[in-house]
């Protein structure tokens, strides 16, 4: 054990898979160690600190180093997984729209998204108004982008 005088740590390879249980080749490998309040496994570099995500460490240890700049991803979206066929490395941006794409993630629609100037009221009213463009975006104090974009419903499509 890690501290006691005149022991070696048990070496990262050997206390990590212990930690797994394996299924098939093509299932998810579930981390039964300790679980972060995001739901990735973690696991101390030398049984102690500092942490480290269980799927990154399973990625180097059967493929490789990851490539600086990229993340470890999962394509089965189980975060407790070790299974390296189940990962991945990507950019952070792939990764966020890897989870886009599959309707893990929805952006903010409407009033709720942080950079919103409009409510969905104004919306409305706005496709349903019959004045001049330039009268609409004066009152509202929106781009000829902005106007066209609500009209043709590239924006704000979760309304009518």
């Amino acid at each position: 054990m890690a501290g006691r005088k005149g022991r070696q740590p048990r070496p990262l390879a050997e206390r990590f898979w212990e930690k797994v249980q394996r299924h098939g080749d093509d299932e998810c490998w579930l981390w039964i160690g300790s679980i972060d309040t995001r739901g990735y496994g973690s696991i101390g570099a030398d049984g102690g600190k500092p942490l480290m995500r269980a799927h990154r460490v399973a990625y180097q240890l059967e493929v490789g180093p990851i490539p600086k700049g990229l993340v470890v991803c999962h394509c089965c979206d189980n975060r407790a997984c070790v299974n390296p066929r189940h990962l991945f490395v990507a950019t952070q941006r792939e990764n966020v729209l890897d989870m886009v794409r599959k309707g893990r993630r929805r952006w903010p629609a409407g009033e709720c998204h942080p950079r919103a100037r409009l409510t969905s009221e104004q919306v409305l009213a706005i496709r349903r108004d019959t004045r001049s463009s330039s009268q609409i975006r004066a009152e509202y104090k929106i781009s000829k982008s902005t106007l066209s974009d609500l009209r043709h419903r590239k924006s704000w499509r979760h309304l009518p």
